[in-house]
């Protein structure tokens, strides 16, 4: 399906939320790019 589920520490995630915003991206494509998606 194509679709990885993965629970984060709330402050983990409130990290990568900063990060996608300031970059000006969605979390999804955020931690895909990291992935190397």
């Amino acid at each position: 399906s194509g679709k990885f589920m993965v629970r984060l520490p709330p402050e983990l995630h409130r990290q990568l939320a900063i990060e996608a915003a300031e970059q000006h991206v969605s979390l999804n494509r955020l931690i895909s790019g990291r992935l190397g998606v």
